[in-house]
């Protein structure tokens, strides 16, 4: 395990002797996949017009390369240069035993300013960078180096569910089932009652068997429901057996979390843009979750996560990362969970996002609704300069929410 804790019966074990590594460069690399007029992604929240990516490139001293994401891209790319350029002074030319000490060294000497937020995804995307350039030079997969994999495949949840219609949220459900998930994971609609109306009509046409889980976006994100709504609508998804009912709350409302969970009878889950371990602890303390969602690209690095998961299981929750970005997020999640005795579960994003295809060196491998082991050296990402042509950064575009 990444945090050091001893497993027995691991799939794997850690060849990797030499972890070390020295840092000579840092840049970050902004990429866009624009979509064609009629193409964009519509839902309650707005048009997406495009799918950003905010990327971390490291180079070692011995020449090898690595990459990572900041998750907060997708809505604010342009944020990313700035902080990479602040967090500079504090890599280039440092040495670290492991990569996974990148994480803790940056916020250690950056404690002023980069406590949470965006901060701790540039920072965390620094040590995902990092933990690929040592797997990659080692020749083995990144979950190598976070203890190796606990498992040789991962069940996995389809994600996505836009939509601006009953009919289309149905559609996108019926297609993940065909594609051989046996759970789906659809978004709520602006107001609460029209969410009732919605969870009722996609829940009934769903096979039996499958499962659904309703996300209600931080109660449909910016002007969220009162609690009293919240509760309603997780009566209503446990009433039809969600798996559970996510971010019913603004994500800052432990409190609003706790009485949700206390009252709607339905397991509740959050918060994936958390930036710290802190938040989680407070949210795990309060009683208000039953699943923690971290992603390893907001919540600062592999470490990190693995110190929220470790909470979780510590508290009697389940831990179930957000993976929503380009092929580096995807990655990134999955060799740090596949690395972790306490996931089960990975969020499989199925909108459609080259991004999330184009730089990958080998193709994902799902089958009966599970995620198999990668094999490629590091995280199995290629970032090469025909890539960054093809996807030039285009500012404007993004998830923004409206």
């Amino acid at each position: 395990m990444i945090d050091g804790t001893s497993m027995t019966n691991p799939i794997s074990t850690p060849t990797v002797t030499d972890t070390s590594l020295t840092v000579v460069a840092v840049r970050a690399v902004l990429l866009s996949h624009r979509y064609a007029a009629g193409d964009e992604l519509t839902w309650v929240g707005g048009v997406i017009r495009s799918w950003d990516a905010a990327l971390v490139e490291v180079t070692l001293a011995d020449g090898s390369v690595g990459v990572g994401e900041a998750g907060a891209g997708i809505m604010a790319a342009p944020a990313v240069p700035g902080l990479v350029e602040a967090f500079r002074p504090y890599v280039e030319g440092v040495s670290f035993a492991s990569p996974l000490e990148v994480g803790d060294h940056l916020r250690a000497y950056t404690a002023f300013w980069s406590r949470g937020g965006i901060a701790s995804g540039v920072a965390g995307a620094i040590e995902t960078a990092a933990l690929d350039a040592v797997a990659t030079r080692a020749g083995v997969p990144a979950y190598e180096l976070l203890g190796g994999a606990r498992r040789a495949s991962i069940e996995a949840y389809a994600s996505g569910g836009l939509g601006t219609t009953f009919e289309e949220v149905s559609a996108w459900a019926a297609a993940q089932v065909s594609a051989g998930f046996g759970t789906v994971k659809f978004r709520a609609m602006t107001d609460p009652d029209t969410t009732l109306a919605l969870l009722d009509h996609v829940v009934s046409r769903l096979p039996g068997g499958v499962q659904f889980i309703l996300d209600a976006v931080q109660a449909c994100a910016a002007r969220p429901w009162s609690l009293a709504d919240a509760v309603r609508v997780g009566r209503r998804a446990a009433e039809l057996g969600a798996r559970w009912y996510e971010e019913p709350c603004s994500a800052d409302d432990v409190a609003g979390y706790a009485q949700v969970r206390a009252e709607a009878g339905v397991p509740v889950s959050g918060v994936e843009s958390n930036g710290t371990e802190r938040e989680f602890a407070q949210l795990l303390d309060a009683g208000a979750l039953d699943i923690a969602q971290p992603d390893v690209t907001f919540v600062g690095g592999p470490r990190a996560f693995s110190r929220v998961s470790r909470r979780a299981r510590d508290a009697g929750a389940a831990c179930v990362p957000h993976v929503w970005g380009s092929a580096v997020t995807f990655a990134a999640n999955l060799h740090t969970v596949l690395a972790d005795p306490h996931v089960e579960l990975f969020e499989f994003c199925t909108l459609p996002n080259p991004l999330r295809d184009a730089m990958r060196i080998e193709q994902v491998h799902f089958a009966d609704g599970r995620i198999s082991a990668p094999t490629a050296p590091g995280l199995g990402i290629s970032l090469t300069p025909e890539i960054e042509r093809e996807f030039v950064f285009q500012s404007g575009g993004g998830h923004v929410i409206r």
